[in-house]
């Protein structure tokens, strides 16, 4: 049944305006599943089958004058391997756009902070994917969408855009009487031909710790079949809300992070492609920190369909229990202090 069929069915059914009939919209989402054996190092390896940030969606827009477009999405995550599925739980938006003033937006999305990893992410949703050391509790929960959140875009300036992202209450929907519960995020991205790059800073306002970091990342490719990305993330934590009733313990102000890494993908064929990444988390915690590898293998069948086979591992410091499977996917162990944890991971992502 194609997209028109479903909206007259759809409408017809009483599940959707027939105001939406009259805007250009996409029905759409992902399907995204591996079959992984999972090893941390001490009891635990086993063998899993995990849906990895699958989703579904649609979205929307009609012009309704010069440089004023209004637009929507509702998308949720489907979680293919269990029953698990809460409604509009992914980037949830409605917003205005124009090519020569940029976009206004209202709703729940990816931080701007999150999404400029992307010149840099060759494992994205997969077991290595690089979220694994730069989102941590000790060290700070970035990569998020915020909820109740409000977000501009600039329009291009000769491939320069500037977003900037601010939420009033990450958590509940209303705010609280002095809450801290907020969030300021924002980026300048570079998109100039081969080149692309992006700069980031957050600031989380939780009450606990205040969270705050910053990022650049930098893509280039070198030939057409040739692709490199470099990747850095200082983050801070603010450690002197903890009082410690031992006397000898020095509580330490600030908990700093420094991580790092680079990446590679190399086109062997048209449709078959090698990637791999090492990423290093230095931490100013005691033996906290953790060097993470991934190396896959990736044919490419269509652009909306392909299969992979990656290998990736986490060297973990005494104090460091990180895995390479925990970012983005729905099955997963906790990972053992001081032990490496691998996962071997082949997986298919159909994009419709």
């Amino acid at each position: 049944m194609n997209r028109k069929h479903l909206l007259t069915s759809l409408i017809a059914a009483g599940l959707v305006v027939p105001a939406l009939a009259t805007a250009d919209w996409t029905l759409y989402g992902r399907a995204h599943l591996s079959a992984d054996i999972l090893d941390d190092g001490a009891e635990y390896n086993e063998f899993n089958v995990s849906s990895n940030s699958s989703r579904l969606g649609f979205k929307g827009e009609r012009e309704f004058r010069e440089q004023l477009v209004g637009m929507f999405q509702i998308e949720q995550q489907i979680d293919f391997d269990t029953n698990g599925t809460n409604f509009a739980t992914r980037d949830t938006f409605v917003g205005l756009k124009g090519s020569e003033w940029g976009m206004l937006r209202i709703g729940k999305f990816d931080t701007p902070f999150k999404r400029a990893r992307g010149p840099a992410n060759f494992f994205g949703d997969q077991v290595g994917d690089m979220r694994n050391l730069t989102r941590t509790t000790a060290h700070g929960r970035y990569d998020e969408r915020f909820n109740n959140s409000i977000h501009y875009q600039t329009p291009s300036f000769g491939g320069l855009t500037w977003n900037i992202q601010y939420s009033n209450e990450t958590g509940d929907a209303t705010t609280g009487d002095g809450a801290e519960n907020k969030a300021y995020s924002t980026s300048l991205n570079l998109s100039m031909g081969d080149l692309t790059g992006a700069l980031a800073y957050e600031k989380q306002e939780n009450g606990a710790n205040d969270p705050d970091a910053w990022r650049l990342a930098v893509g280039y490719r070198i030939t057409p079949a040739f692709r490199i990305g470099a990747f850095y993330q200082n983050s801070e934590v603010d450690n002197t809300r903890t009082v410690s009733t031992n006397p000898d313990v020095f509580v330490t102000p600030d908990i700093e992070a420094d991580i790092y890494g680079l990446g590679g993908q190399f086109r062997l064929t048209p449709s078959m492609y090698l990637n791999g990444h090492v990423f290093q988390l230095d931490s100013d915690l005691d033996d906290a920190d953790a060097t993470m590898y991934a190396l896959g293998l990736e044919y490419r069948l269509d652009s909306d369909l392909r299969f992979y086979g990656n290998i990736a591992m986490v060297d973990n410091d005494d104090a460091s229990a990180l895995t390479p499977w925990g970012a983005a996917r729905s099955s997963g162990p906790g990972g053992t202090a001081g032990e490496n944890a691998t996962a071997f991971s082949i997986g298919m992502r159909y994009d419709f």
